[in-house]
C-alpha cells in the first residue's frame, strides 16, 4: 500500500514545530493546543509510514526527513504568500509590491512609492530593508535592489547605474585627526572609518578601505542613519555617495589620492513578474528615480565650469 501525501494543514503543523522548537510553541503560533499539535504529527507520521519528530525535555529534534518536508512547506508557504500579493480585485495595479533594498535606497523607494501611488492608489507598497537580502527567486519579495548580479536562472538583471562614492568627516574630526583634509595612500592606517557591518564572506564597500591599510573602525553598523549619526559626531570618515554633502550639512568631503571605486547596482526581479502590470510599471518608477539621483550627483561632481576667453574680432 502506499503512503498517502502529506496534507498542507499538517505540514503547516510540522513547519511551525520546527520554527518554534517545541509542541507548545507550534500550538500558540497555530491557536491549537498540544494535543492536538502532537495529533496532527502523529497523523503526518502515520501517513508517511515513519518517525519525525522526537520529543525531549530540552524540546524536539526531527528527522531528516522531516526537514526534507519542513524546506518543501517553506517553499509552498512563499507561493501562497506571492500568489495572495497577486491576487486583488478587477483592476490588474490591485495588490502589494514587496520591495527589497540596502537601507540607504529607502528614501528612493519611498518616493517611488509616493509617484506609483498617485496613479494607482489600489497598490499597496511594502519596502524592506533586511541585513539577510531575501530570496527574490522564491518570491520572499517581488523586486530587489542589489549590488551584484543575480546568478539564479529565474531572474533577471537590469543596471541601475554606478554611484560615485566618497569619503566624508565632520569638521570636528577633520580638525583633530586630518587637519589637511586629504587622504593619501599612507594615511589610511592611522584613521578611523565609520562603516557597514562585517559581511560573511569578507565583502562590501569596506573591503576597498582595509585594502587600503584601514585597520581602525570604532563604529560599525548597517543602519545608514546610524552611521551618519556616528560620523556627524566625530567618530570618523563615512563612506558615502558623492555629492552627499549637499544634503548632510554636517559631513565635509576629503579629498582622496587615489578615488574609490564605484558601486554599480542592479533591479533584480522573478522573470514571470515581467508579466504583471503594477510590478513591471513600478520598477521603471524606482528606476526613473533613480536615473534622477545620479544625475543630480554627476552635477554635484562636475568640476566647475571655467569662462572661456572670448575669440578676439579683427
Amino acid at each position: 500500500m502506499e503512503n498517502k501525501l502529506p496534507a498542507w494543514d499538517d505540514l503547516r503543523v510540522l513547519l511551525e514545530v520546527h520554527r518554534g522548537g517545541s509542541f507548545l510553541a507550534a500550538g500558540l503560533q497555530l491557536g491549537l493546543s498540544t494535543s492536538t499539535v502532537a495529533r496532527r504529527i502523529g497523523a503526518l507520521e502515520k501517513d508517511l509510514g515513519r518517525a519525525l519528530v522526537h520529543r525531549t525535555s530540552q524540546g524536539v529534534w526531527l528527522e531528516k526527513e522531516a526537514l526534507e518536508l519542513i524546506a518543501l512547506a517553506e517553499g509552498f508557504e512563499q507561493s501562497l504568500r506571492a500568489h495572495r500579493r497577486d491576487g486583488g480585485g478587477s483592476s490588474p495595479y490591485a495588490g502589494r509590491i514587496r520591495v527589497s533594498l540596502p537601507d540607504g535606497f529607502l528614501v528612493g523607494a519611498a518616493e517611488a512609492a509616493t509617484r506609483f501611488r498617485r496613479l494607482h492608489p489600489e497598490t499597496l507598497v511594502e519596502v524592506i530593508s533586511e541585513l539577510r537580502f531575501v530570496d527574490l527567486s522564491s518570491r520572499e519579495a517581488d523586486i530587489g535592489v542589489r549590488g551584484g548580479r543575480s546568478s539564479s536562472p529565474v531572474l533577471i538583471d537590469k543596471p541601475l547605474g554606478d554611484v560615485v562614492t566618497g569619503l566624508y568627516a565632520s569638521a570636528e574630526y577633520l580638525a583633530r585627526a586630518l587637519p589637511k583634509r586629504f587622504l593619501g595612500a599612507d594615511d589610511y592606517r592611522e584613521q578611523d572609518f565609520v562603516v557597514e557591518d562585517e559581511t560573511p564572506r569578507g565583502q562590501g564597500p569596506s573591503q576597498w578601505l582595509i585594502q587600503r591599510g584601514a585597520c581602525r573602525f570604532p563604529f560599525r553598523s548597517n543602519s545608514m542613519e546610524a552611521r551618519l549619526h556616528a560620523a556627524k559626531g566625530g567618530m570618523g570618515l563615512v563612506m558615502l555617495g558623492g555629492g552627499a554633502e549637499q544634503e548632510h550639512l554636517g559631513l565635509i568631503r576629503v579629498r582622496l589620492e587615489t578615488p574609490l571605486p564605484s558601486l554599480r547596482f542592479y533591479l533584480t526581479m522573478h522573470k514571470d513578474l515581467r508579466k504583471v502590470p503594477r510590478i513591471r510599471e513600478f520598477a521603471a518608477t524606482f528606476e526613473a528615480v533613480f536615473a534622477e539621483y545620479l544625475a543630480a550627483q554627476a552635477e554635484a561632481e562636475a568640476p566647475p565650469r571655467s569662462k572661456r576667453p572670448r575669440a578676439r574680432v579683427r
